[in-house]
């Protein structure tokens, strides 16, 4: 089969595009599995080992604080106790008390959202296949390929989250906002959608 050099350039994506674009919908269907949501949703708990939907949100936001601000841009921005509570889960975990409201959860979770692709859209394209630059330990996965980990971890945690909402009798469809129009259009829906109602979450 041969193509032509013009479909060649169409059909291939850079590296720095493809990340962001993958890291993008994952993120997405984070915030779709969410959408609407009431609050009691978000502390039902189905089963003893399945953790619920207020922790998983949690346990993404420090994924990102650990790659963004920690690896990437050379600072923490959640304490000890949020990162104890989310990482090791409730039944663990020395504080025991839910740390945030959900809406400050979520507000928390936007934020560093926004940071992370403020970073990588920003990021020239050589860094991608580097390590970040306050990867002091002995991990030697590039940003591109901690990118794929935690897109990975947002959809594996994406599906939990729809297997409690099916408990509840909310279904719902995943993986969502690949068309990157249909994507951004239903993006600035949800931001909508919650901008008139995330003080219902406080």
């Amino acid at each position: 089969m041969h193509f032509s050099s013009n479909s060649i350039r169409e059909i291939t994506v850079n590296l720095k595009t493809f990340t962001i674009e993958t890291y993008e919908i994952a993120e997405w269907n984070v915030l779709k599995a969410i959408f609407r949501l009431s609050p009691k949703d978000f502390e039902k708990r189905i089963t003893k080992n399945l953790n619920p939907i207020r922790w998983v949100l949690g346990h993404l936001t420090i994924h990102m604080d650990t790659i963004f601000n920690y690896l990437c841009l050379g600072e923490r921005k959640l304490d000890q106790d949020f990162r104890e509570y989310f990482a090791l889960g409730p039944d663990r975990a020395n504080h025991k008390e839910f740390p945030l409201s959900y809406m400050e959860l979520i507000e928390k979770f936007l934020e560093f959202s926004k940071i992370s692709l403020v970073f990588l859209h920003n990021l020239p394209e050589e860094k991608f296949t580097q390590v970040p630059e306050h990867n002091t330990g002995k991990n030697t996965e590039t940003i591109a390929e901690l990118i794929q980990r935690i897109s990975l971890h947002f959809l594996g945690h994406t599906g939990q989250i729809y297997h409690i909402k099916r408990e509840l009798g909310k279904g719902g469809t995943f993986v969502m906002g690949v068309k990157k129009k249909n994507r951004y259009d239903s993006r600035s829906k949800w931001l909508n959608w919650w901008n008139e109602n995330k003080y219902q979450y406080s």
